[in-house]
């Protein structure tokens, strides 16, 4: 997928380490990893990324030092590496030649609250989808299953139909058969 130009992986509770095969995507402009449960440090192999414009990698549990003194890199600012508090270097205040604290991550007040929110608004949705559609299916059967005049109706206008497509589709292929012994 080389032709990629936009990755947006954010809230979606991966974990792991960043694999290095993103570095392959030579099209990105924009790459967000934010708000997941990445662990390990970023590959420095990112920094093939010639046209990335947009970096996130925010809110995660990332250790060591951030890609900020390289090319492209050294644009980003702290929000792009907020909420992972192992990693070091620049755009962070934190240096990397200092002791520091192993801390867990932390999320900005109400991100777990509106991560709940959000599962709880798409259960909703695809429940509501759902029931809507187990209710109309077997409505529309139940009236079929009662209304025997709606039923031959309707087995009558789908098998017409379907001999109208299978007409158009004949007529086709001789008209393509006739266009080919032409030329």
């Amino acid at each position: 997928m080389s032709w990629l130009t936009t990755l947006n992986l954010s809230n979606n509770y991966l974990s792991g380490s960043i694999p290095d095969s993103l570095s392959k995507l030579r099209q990105l402009e924009s790459l967000d990893l934010s708000y997941n449960a990445l662990t390990g440090k970023i590959p420095r192999g990112l920094t093939n990324l010639s046209s990335l414009a947009a970096f996130s990698v925010a809110y995660n549990n990332l250790s060591g030092p951030t890609l900020g003194l390289q090319p492209q890199f050294d644009t980003f600012d702290n929000r792009s590496y907020e909420g992972n508090p192992n990693l070091c270097g620049p755009p962070l205040s934190q240096s990397c030649f200092s002791n520091h604290d192993t801390k867990l991550p932390s999320f900005p007040d109400g991100a777990e609250d509106h991560r709940r929110d959000e599962s709880i608004d798409f259960l909703i949705l695809f429940g509501s989808f759902a029931l809507f559609f187990v209710v109309s299916f077997w409505g529309f059967m139940a009236v079929l299953y009662f209304k025997r005049d709606w039923r031959f109706a309707l087995f009558t206008m789908v098998d017409e139909f379907g001999d109208m497509i299978y007409v158009r589709v004949v007529l086709f292929v001789r008209k393509i058969r006739a266009a080919r012994r032409d030329n």
